[in-house]
């Protein structure tokens, strides 16, 4: 990891409180750089609703750079550049777990461009995600994704097991696996699941399953919980019982999404709009095949499901401010939102679950929507939760890898864990 990370940022709130009017560089340059998620630039630019951004491109006369990362590198990489006296990025996406004061005072306040050029209805986007990137009453982001998850399966894998369909109940998931870990007649190797290794989300949609939690709004800590203690035995029994690819917990999110398209994985946890990408028939063994599954409760029929938000910001030191928050607001309108739900992406905006467009092409439209009212974020956003999310990545894969018992691992976590709690 980067020496100069936003843990590592030593920022007062004084200057978070000061939302000055923006000192705006000259304008109209060349291009812009964005820096974000492969994921980001597809559903901006590609799929089945063309280009979002291609009218904007047209009529300013700029360019688009994307600079595209995995997810903890786009965190590293963004506060890097963000704390350098000039910065080449002219456009950050910003995870709502990074979102907190000390990064936030990196990035330029956006309250005097929304009141001198608006984004079109801003009572749309729910009032949470906007708040998710602001401070004291100062706004510093603009929310363009959410990212609810859901278990997207393979039916064609399921039916050549002669399974109907994921389990209906979390004790039931284990059994379903093992049906589901085979070699196909095609000498293909498919793995029953596979998750971010490199990430604690998975793990705590699991322990939410059983009752249980990681940390709570309030900031209790409850990583040994018996739910989460549950959660790891479960993790520990898929991982040693080869019921998920060996190298899972090396896997980036692109590996990921590679392995579902060619069947190599029969079911995986990812934010509903993935979809797009494993039903490609550009890019997917098995286009049409993939449908969608709620993450199993304790009883049939309970919802369980995380939910992560991105927002776009704009770094202090960046040049063409103008130029930066003109793309975002248009990246924000009604129009793209629904050029980018069908191309995949999770909308902000309240509407979008209701536009004819978006319910005749994306038919699992209300199933997210359902999913929406009762998803929670997998951490809430502190100061240090980046080095939470490290010590809950290493000591989930040591249960996994059967370094620790899941009760060893589960009791270390909470107790490395609630000494970085805010006060």
């Amino acid at each position: 990891m980067s020496a100069i990370t936003r843990r590592g940022v030593l920022l007062g709130a004084t200057g978070l409180a000061t939302a000055g009017i923006p000192a705006r560089a000259a304008d109209k340059p060349g291009k812009l750089t964005v820096l974000a998620h492969r994921v980001h630039q597809l559903v901006c630019t590609e799929g089945p609703a063309g280009d979002a951004t291609k009218a904007w491109r047209d009529e300013n006369g700029i360019a688009l750079e994307w600079v595209t990362l995995d997810l903890n590198a786009i965190r590293d990489r963004l506060m890097r550049e963000a704390a350098l006296s000039h910065t080449d990025i002219n456009v950050g996406f910003l995870l709502n777990t990074a979102a907190v004061p000390e990064s936030l005072a990196l990035f330029e306040p956006l309250d005097s461009y929304l009141q001198a050029k608006p984004i079109e209805d801003q009572s749309d986007i729910s009032t949470g995600f906007m708040k998710g990137f602001a401070y004291k009453g100062v706004q510093y982001g603009l929310p363009i994704r959410q990212a609810a998850n859901a278990l997207h399966w393979n039916a064609a894998l399921f039916h050549e097991r002669g399974v109907e369909a994921p389990p209906d109940t979390i004790d039931g998931f284990l059994d379903v696996a093992r049906k589901l870990t085979y070699t196909g007649k095609d000498g293909t190797r498919v793995y029953a699941f596979a998750a971010e290794g490199d990430n604690y989300t998975t793990m705590v949609m699991i322990a939410r399953a059983y009752g249980g939690d990681l940390i709570t709004e309030d900031y209790r800590v409850l990583a040994d919980s018996p739910g989460m203690i549950e959660a790891l035995k479960l993790l520990r029994a898929i991982y040693q019982e080869k019921l998920t690819p060996p190298n899972i917990t090396a896997m980036s999110q692109n590996d990921l999404i590679g392995a579902m398209q060619q069947g190599q994985v029969a079911m995986e946890m990812f934010p509903f709009g993935r979809t797009v990408l494993f039903n490609d028939p550009k890019t997917s063994k098995y286009p049409g095949q993939y449908k969608l599954a709620m993450w199993p409760g304790r009883t049939a029929g309970e919802i369980i499901s995380t939910a992560e938000f991105w927002g776009m910001v704009i770094p202090k030191t960046s040049s063409a401010k103008d130029s930066s928050w003109s793309l975002m607001r248009d990246l924000v309108s009604k129009r793209n939102t629904v050029i980018e739900t069908i191309n995949g992406n999770g909308p902000v905006r309240v509407s979008a679950y209701g536009d004819p467009e978006i319910v005749k092409q994306i038919p699992y439209a209300a199933m997210e929507a359902a999913a929406l009212k009762v998803a929670r974020v997998p951490m809430p956003a502190f100061a240090k939760a980046a080095q939470v999310k490290d010590i809950c990545v290493e000591e989930m894969q040591a249960a996994m890898l059967g370094m620790k018992s899941p009760e060893a691992a589960a009791k270390s976590m909470a107790q490395r864990l609630r000494p970085l709690m805010p006060a």
